[in-house]
C-alpha cells in the first residue's frame, strides 16, 4: 500500500491531471491482479478540480455530484472522526474498466475553510494520518491532490503519505519552487514522517520545441537525475479528456502521444514502488 501526494506550491503545474491519471493508471493495473484493491484519490483543494474531472466533469449526462451539502470528507475532518464507507463513492474512472477509482463526498464551502478549522486542533498536522488510519490499508493506492500552497493542508498529506510526487513546469521560478518544495519535504521527514520518500519530480505541460524547457529539464537532470519522471508533453488530448471528465487512457487511443505519457508515467511510479 502507497498514500502518493502531489505537491507543489505554485498552482497551474497540472497536479490535478496528474492526480486523475495516476490515480486511473494504477486501478487498472491493480485490478488485473487475483486479490486487487481499489485506488482511493483524495481532494484537499479546494478548487476541487480532481473531484470535478473523476465524478463525470459536469459536462455529460453521466455526471455523478459529489460536492454535497451532506455527510462529506471535509466536514468529516474537520470534527475529528475517522473516515466512514458512507462518505467514498466511486467515480466514473477509468471510463473503460468497471474497477472504478474511489473518492470522498465533499463539500467546497467546508474545504475553503478546512485550514482554519484544523488550525484550531491538537495535533493539526496529524489530523489526515488519524483520518485514514482505519481504512487505508483497504486500498493498493490512495493519491492526494493538494492546493498550491506550503499551508497546512499539503503538510496534513505529506505527514500521512509514503510518497511524494513533484509536478514542475519548465521556467527559472520551477527551479527555485523545486528547492523550497524539497526542504519542506526534508522538514516534514525529520519532524513528524522519517520514511517519506521522494518518488520522483514529473515535467509537466513540457513543450519541446521551446529551448527554455529543454534547458530546465537538463538542470533537473543535474541535480536531482535520479529522481527525474518521465515527462507529461503539453498536449491537447490531456487538456480536453480532463474537460470531458475522462482519464486519458479512456479518452485517446493506446497509440496517441497523451496515452503514452500517462502509461510511462505510470510505469515509472510502479517501478520505484518495486511493483512493476
Amino acid at each position: 500500500m502507497a498514500i502518493i501526494s502531489l505537491i507543489n506550491r505554485k498552482g497551474g503545474v497540472g497536479k490535478s491531471t496528474i492526480s486523475i491519471n495516476l490515480a486511473a493508471g494504477l486501478a487498472t493495473h491493480e485490478s488485473r491482479k487475483k486479490n486487487s484493491k481499489p485506488v482511493l484519490l483524495i481532494d484537499m483543494d479546494d478548487q476541487l478540480s480532481a473531484t470535478i474531472t473523476a465524478m463525470g466533469g459536469g459536462f455529460d449526462d453521466k455526471f455523478v455530484p459529489a460536492i454535497s451539502a451532506e455527510q462529506n470528507y471535509a466536514s468529516a475532518l474537520g470534527e475529528g472522526y475517522g473516515a466512514s464507507d458512507s462518505l467514498i463513492v466511486d467515480s466514473l474512472i477509468p471510463r473503460n474498466r468497471p474497477e472504478k477509482v474511489r473518492i470522498f463526498r465533499t463539500n467546497k464551502v467546508r474545504m475553503e475553510t478546512l485550514e482554519t478549522t484544523l488550525k484550531n486542533k491538537d495535533e493539526a498536522a496529524f489530523q489526515l494520518t488519524y483520518f485514514l488510519e482505519p481504512i487505508k490499508n483497504e486500498y493498493s493506492y490512495i493519491i492526494i491532490d493538494n492546493p498550491p500552497s506550503a499551508g497546512l493542508l499539503p503538510t496534513n498529506s505529506l505527514v500521512a503519505s509514503t510518497d511524494v510526487l513533484i509536478p514542475i513546469e519548465q521556467d527559472g521560478l520551477s527551479l527555485i519552487g523545486l528547492v523550497d518544495i524539497l526542504k519542506m519535504i526534508e522538514n516534514i521527514k525529520r519532524s513528524t514522517n522519517p520514511d517519506l520518500n521522494v518518488l520522483g519530480i514529473v515535467p509537466s505541460r513540457f513543450k519541446l520545441v521551446r529551448r527554455q524547457s529543454r534547458d530546465v529539464i537538463k538542470e533537473v537532470e543535474r541535480r536531482y537525475g535520479d529522481l527525474l519522471m518521465p515527462f507529461i508533453k503539453d498536449l491537447a488530448d490531456i487538456s480536453a479528456a480532463t474537460t470531458a471528465g475522462y482519464d486519458v487512457f479512456s479518452y485517446c487511443s493506446e497509440k496517441s502521444q497523451a496515452y503514452r505519457c500517462f502509461s510511462n508515467l505510470v510505469d515509472a511510479v510502479l517501478g520505484k514502488l518495486g511493483q512493476d
